[in-house]
């Protein structure tokens, strides 16, 4: 890459915590290990400030791993660890990297039948700031012949390489601008509130925890309209969404929803509610997904283009045309200037689904956010504004 980095091996009690210091803490062994509280506590905060720990499991040893998997969990108990899909930027930071092969030992024993990697993380936001290698990379990047169960050298050092971009990228994005945002209102009161649900899924739904309240903020400016908001987290398998007239749905993978979550999203769609959905980052893992499980809420009820005439582009704020974010114009052929893609479902004359595959959230929060396919920060503020408006005046 014709950049130099370096590299320091230290005790955990000689290493400094600080993400300017140390950006990546390394780890890499064969055998169990489990965090004690303190370094739990201190992991935690250098992460929050924009570090990253990766996680090595030497020759693929799976009780390594197994404490790898545990003491993310003992750092994030809330966010729990799930495997990067392929439109992860890790795998296309430097590389792109689709498929890779394995050592010989793997495919000896009967493990290599996954052509894609191993590579599990743990998201703060949209940053993935644990990554956890479930078969072994440090073989690879030595050359070493060792058997093991592990990717062959080239491959392991491709893998390795787009870590080293993608953790280098996300550093200064890792230091979310909008962490102190208050709800404007977000008093104790529920009575005459438009309550929002932000919803919980199988997938890495807490995308962007400043986001969404830093939106509601804008609505307020841009409109002056004197609406209380009460934002709460709830599942689709709670009664409580019926006495919402608005839901917000994210997420950066594919997911599942169970037959009653189903079946209680299609009856508040058909009851008037409205669902707003935002694919983070603009990844296609979650466009497909959503794409699938709206099929089953709403059979025979496709998603169809928002034609540009609609008032969605224009009140109370004009958005007709939009700019792209860099990542968003280079995979576009370098565009920068575009027409922004809503897709929706009419429900008795109103749309009841309001979808866009690109990322709005790294936008309302003015988030660094280098890989995020989505519009700049004005045009999403614009666009989610007039979303809200829609569905207030709906």
């Amino acid at each position: 890459m014709g950049t130099s980095f370096s590299a320091n091996v230290k005790s955990y009690a000689r290493i400094s915590l600080e993400p300017d210091q140390n950006p990546i803490l390394y780890r890499s062994g064969y055998k169990a290990f489990r965090l004690t509280p303190d370094q739990v506590s201190a992991l935690r905060d250098y992460l929050q400030a924009g570090g990253t720990i990766i996680f090595n499991a030497l020759v693929g040893n799976p009780d390594f791993y197994k404490s790898a998997v545990q003491a993310a969990h003992d750092i994030f108990p809330d966010s729990p660890s799930y495997r990067l899909r392929m439109d992860h930027p890790v795998f296309h930071a430097f590389y792109d990297i689709d498929k890779v092969a394995y050592r010989d030992r793997m495919v000896k024993d009967g493990l290599a039948g996954d052509p894609y990697p191993w590579i599990e993380g743990v998201d703060i936001d949209n940053r993935t700031a644990i990554l956890i290698s479930r078969w072994d990379l440090s073989l690879g990047w030595e050359a070493n012949g060792h058997d093991s169960w592990g990717y062959v050298n080239g491959d392991a050092l491709k893998i390795g390489a787009n870590m080293m971009c993608y953790a280098t990228a996300m550093r200064e994005a890792g230091k979310s601008v909008g962490q102190s945002v208050e709800l404007v209102n977000a008093d104790k009161q529920t009575a005459g509130k438009f309550r929002v649900g932000y919803v919980i899924h199988d997938g890495p739904w807490r995308t962007r925890t400043a986001a969404f309240p830093m939106l509601l903020n804008q609505f307020h400016i841009a409109t002056g309209t004197p609406v209380s908001f009460e934002l709460r987290d709830v599942s689709l398998s709670d009664g409580s969404i019926f006495e919402m007239p608005f839901l917000y749905f994210t997420g950066t993978t594919d997911f599942s929803l169970t037959d009653q979550e189903r079946a209680n999203l299609r009856k508040f769609l058909m009851n008037g509610g409205v669902l707003f959905v935002e694919a983070g980052e603009g990844r296609k893992s979650f466009d497909t997904g959503f794409r699938a499980e709206m099929e089953k809420v709403l059979p025979g009820r496709p998603l169809t283009s928002i034609p540009a005439g609609n008032a969605l582009f224009k009140q109370p704020l004009e958005a007709s045309t939009v700019k792209a974010r860099p990542a968003l114009a280079a995979a576009r052929g370098n565009q920068v200037e575009m027409q922004p893609e809503l897709y929706g479902i009419e429900i008795n004359g109103s749309l009841a689904v309001i979808y866009t595959p690109y990322d709005l959230s790294a936008g309302w929060e003015k988030a660094l956010a280098p890989y995020a396919l989505g519009y700049q920060p004005s045009d999403s503020m614009a666009l989610g504004v007039n979303v809200l408006y829609y569905a207030v005046t709906h």
